[in-house]
């Protein structure tokens, strides 16, 4: 199969014309929780929609209806489905005739005519890493307050990054078979021999996209002195014009980008540049179109990683500023958001007010409140979410910038309460054999690690799922060694000895049970205690001044509980204070109510209830 783009023979069609970049922009790309930057993401309380701006304006453009013109002078409104099959039928100016010489296979048919029009890394999909972006981006400031070490990395993991993945692997792939269509045409005469059984297959051809799309991310990276060159250098109907009559050195534009990108780019870059060059120049003198795209995608990998190195060395620089702009950039942009009713926040009140309702009946009267007595309910409140058995429906709607990090917190409490109720079984074990630990720290230690490895993989099981039993299993086979090793019983471990601690340890994890109740309350305490000790000296510190604070932790034994428990604890107040601070003035306390009147409040309203009813 030819697949040389410097034959001589004349081109058989037009030269394709400009096309349009895809407008859509997929958010939150290069990492980040995954949430819009206009419409946060819906885990909450406050079940509602959440589709961002762009998805709508898409679904908008989809909706508008499409006119064909009869000869009678009458128009038809069509619906999107009829739409997309009259398109199909009514190839472009552009659209290209599939070769029946060529032998292509149907998968090679189907990704002409179905994978994406444009490259994976385009002007528009680079955009959320442009300044304004940055300073803009919600969940940026947030993380930026919880992780020294922020930055952009492409977002390829989970199911959104598989598909992404697959994508742009259609992509290229189809990219190979055109380029391999392009040399054909260029070396015969009549390269549009289809089957004269049926019209001409056509596609829409992507080179000239690409070459477009590659000249404007170009313009993105590099001075404004050299984007004369870039546009010089990349005139798209010049290069189409030459690829149709199989003159193109590729070879030639290929090193002329690797020096302008040795130019702009980190030197660690430079060992990319000449990969992309030694691919495309193999591709080209062994007419293997897939070398030649091996070098593409490798180009525009070099200008992705060119524009994530700009990005992270400007959250970097701004760092400081994102972080002590927080509160008040953070409360201005909800305040916007309720005013314009894009943001309900009325259960996230209600949910205040009960927990603040509940605990004022408890309280003796007349109740005696002090100043970090009205943030005490809401640690206490998220603490019941993070530690109660059954996985909430959500958190609060106002932590719908914090839902990942309560998550993860709430993952770590329950294998903590896990790891207890298997420490109880394993010493309940001992025991009853009328052994004794000799070194119960050191035995410790080394369970928690064994252990709670084990536990984190059950992380994303369902309790009662196979995968979940199976795992409890691991678990319960690991403790059982750990047993036979301190009643120093050699060999291997029997079923005598599996049987009541697997057992025992499916009920315990799969039920709400007294030994869970237990170890939650235990647990509840600890965490409550530090979170509130931790809180009150972040109350008078500012956002910066609190992540600077936790720069030099004193790093302890892993496989002590109690540090477990002071990590998190810091990290459960570090967000509850940011939190109160963006959202106490807003909606839980009235800037011009004391503390004491909150509490008097309360009983007023009380009072209100009762002779309502």
């Amino acid at each position: 199969m030819e697949m040389d783009l410097q034959k001589t023979k004349e081109a058989r069609r037009n030269t394709p014309g400009k096309q349009e970049e895809n407008s859509e922009c997929p958010l939150e790309a290069y990492g980040g929780s995954g949430h819009a930057k206009d419409s946060p993401k819906n885990d909450s309380l406050d079940h509602r929609d959440a589709s961002s701006n762009s998805d709508s304006a898409n679904m908008h453009q989809r909706r508008q209806p499409g006119k064909f013109s009869y000869h009678e002078g009458v128009a038809l409104t069509l619906s999107p489905s009829m739409q997309a099959a009259a398109r199909a039928l009514v190839p472009s100016p552009q659209a290209m005739s599939i070769p029946t010489a060529l032998g292509l296979s149907a998968n090679q048919h189907r990704l002409l005519l179905a994978a994406k029009r444009y490259p994976p890394v385009t002007k528009s999909t680079l955009s959320e890493l442009d300044l304004p972006c940055i300073m803009s981006n919600i969940n940026l400031r947030m993380d930026a307050n919880f992780d020294r070490d922020l930055h952009f990395k492409p977002d390829l993991d989970g199911e959104k990054g598989r598909r992404k993945r697959k994508e742009a692997a259609d992509y290229w792939e189809a990219m190979a078979v055109e380029i391999a269509i392009y040399a054909f045409g260029a070396a015969h005469e009549n390269p549009a021999d289809n089957s004269p059984n049926g019209p001409p297959q056509t596609f829409e051809p992507r080179l000239p996209a690409m070459f477009e799309t590659l000249q404007d991310v170009l313009k993105t990276l590099v001075p404004e002195r050299d984007h004369p060159g870039v546009v010089q250098n990349l005139e798209v109907t010049l290069l189409m014009q030459q690829i149709q009559k199989g003159v193109l050195d590729m070879v030639g534009v290929a090193r002329w980008l690797a020096a302008l990108l040795k130019t702009h780019c980190a030197p660690m870059r430079d060992e990319w540049a000449d990969r992309m060059v030694e691919q495309i120049r193999s591709g080209s003198e062994t007419q293997n179109s897939l070398e030649i795209v091996g070098g593409l995608q490798t180009l525009f990998s070099i200008l992705e990683a060119m524009k994530l190195d700009v990005a992270n060395h400007q959250i970097r620089a701004f760092r400081v500023l994102l972080i002590e702009d927080t509160v008040p950039f953070l409360q201005e942009y909800f305040r916007g958001k309720i005013e314009r009713d894009n943001f309900r926040v009325e259960t996230s009140r209600l949910w205040y007010l009960d927990l603040r309702d509940r605990e004022l009946r408890r309280m003796p009267k007349p109740a005696h409140v002090d100043g970090f007595w009205p943030i005490s309910l809401l640690f206490g409140g998220i603490s019941d979410f993070l530690l109660q058995f059954h996985n909430p429906e959500g958190f609060p709607e106002t932590f719908v910038f914090d839902s990942d990090r309560l998550w993860q917190l709430r993952s770590c409490l329950q294998n903590l309460i896990s790891l207890d109720i298997c420490w109880f079984i394993f010493e309940s074990y001992i025991n009853a054999q009328k052994r004794y630990l000799s070194a119960p720290v050191q035995t410790y230690a080394t369970f928690r690690t064994r252990i709670g490895s084990l536990m984190e993989e059950n992380e994303e099981c369902p309790r009662g799922s196979p995968l979940w039993l199976k795992n409890v299993r691991c678990i319960a086979l690991e403790i059982a060694r750990f047993a036979c090793a301190a009643c120093f019983q050699d060999g291997s471990v029997s079923d005598d000895v599996i049987a009541p601690i697997e057992t025992a340890l499916e009920w315990h994890l799969s039920n709400e049970s007294y030994l869970f109740q237990y170890f939650q309350s235990s647990l509840r305490e600890k965490l409550l205690g530090a979170t509130f000790a931790t809180a009150k000296k972040y109350l008078n510190m500012s956002p910066l001044a609190i992540c600077e604070s936790q720069r030099n932790q004193p790093q302890a034994s892993m496989g002590q509980q109690h540090y477990d428990v002071e990590r998190i604890s810091m990290r459960l107040a570090h967000m509850g204070v940011l939190h109160w601070k963006v959202w106490a003035p807003i909606l839980y306390v009235r800037e011009s109510v004391t503390l004491t009147d909150v509490a008097m409040s309360a009983r007023a309203t009380d009072v209100a209830r009762s002779s309502t009813f």
